[in-house]
């Protein structure tokens, strides 16, 4: 697509934490780098590993322009003609390259950037699960275009190395993706319909008007323990029903997450570092009793061997 668009578009707000976690990949990547550079071995890794996935995502997008429909007034132009509209409705300027690509049945769609190069990739098994229903269509191509207003397939080889911090990145995944349900709510303008589209994320386009949201929203409150915690940290993308939560906070209003379960969560994983340096520390003692205990034979065979003090060789 080469047009541009110029309206305002509605005013997101971010979510809470995103800036913040964002401000300290940065940090923390930064950080990283700059062990990386004064080591000659990192930096030879970092470069095999970027270059690997470099050209992984290469390959990616060349699948999607050579084998995937790309959306214009020629192809698909209703379609071609809503990505326009929702576009300009949250106010991105420059137009990505929009396609629809069948997936074997994925509910799924992305964003990302090649090159300077941005794209949408619409999946036509999410799009035909949302059926007659606008809204929860507009919902799904909001979202996507949201991760491209907001600017989160921009900094990715910034922030790579945080990305592999224990639940660092994925923390900040997750945020993103609730601030680009909120741009799929701008884009879709009602509130049903954008719960729809994440409903049927969730139980597929056949049974997804037949959900109770109400109780989908409440099942959050089932990984209010440590070790689904620790799991739910571990994901890219929050788990369905706190998103449903999120957009609309009215079906769950009377309902909390017990923080019983991020408590546990934080205790083992401060059990798990303990035994770790407890461990290593150990270890240490060991190895360095073992290597004192190796060298004490020619220690005592040297001592053995020197002539003994008051004499001298080689009269």
């Amino acid at each position: 697509m080469t047009a541009t668009m110029n309206a305002p578009g509605a005013a997101v707000e971010r979510w809470p934490t995103e800036l913040p976690l964002q401000a300290l990949c940065i940090l923390v990547s930064l950080g990283i780098y700059l062990l990386l550079v004064v080591t000659v071995v990192g930096a030879v890794y970092a470069l095999a590993f970027g270059l690997f996935f470099f050209v992984a995502h290469a390959i990616l997008v060349a699948q999607v322009r050579g084998s995937a429909v790309r959306l214009g007034p020629d192809q698909f132009p209703e379609l071609y003609r809503r990505v326009l509209d929702i576009a300009t409705r949250i106010g991105l300027d420059d137009l990505p390259d929009a396609y629809l690509m069948q997936a074997g049945g994925a509910l799924n769609a992305f964003a990302t950037r090649f090159l300077g190069l941005n794209l949408i990739v619409l999946y036509s098994d999410l799009l035909e699960a949302c059926g007659d229903d606008e809204a929860a269509r507009d919902m799904i191509i909001a979202h996507e275009l949201g991760h491209l207003k907001a600017g989160h397939v921009k900094v990715r080889w910034l922030m790579a190395p945080a990305m592999f911090v224990p639940f660092l990145g994925t923390a900040l995944s997750r945020a993103r993706e609730y601030t680009c349900d909120r741009y799929g709510l701008a884009g879709a303008g009602d509130r049903s319909g954008a719960l729809l589209g994440l409903t049927i994320l969730a139980a597929g386009g056949k049974h997804a008007p037949a959900v109770n949201r109400r109780a989908l929203a409440r099942q959050r409150e089932d990984l209010a323990t440590g070790w689904l915690t620790i799991g739910e940290w571990f994901g890219t993308h929050p788990p369905l029903s706190k998103r449903i939560a999120a957009l609309d906070p009215a079906l769950v209003e009377g309902s909390t997450v017990p923080v019983s379960g991020r408590v546990r969560a934080l205790a083992i994983i401060a059990a798990f570092v303990a035994v770790v340096v407890v461990g290593s520390a150990l270890l240490v003692g060991v190895w360095s009793r073992a290597l004192r205990e190796a060298r004490r034979p020619a220690v005592l065979q040297e001592q053995e061997s020197a002539p003994p003090l008051g004499t001298s060789e080689g009269r």
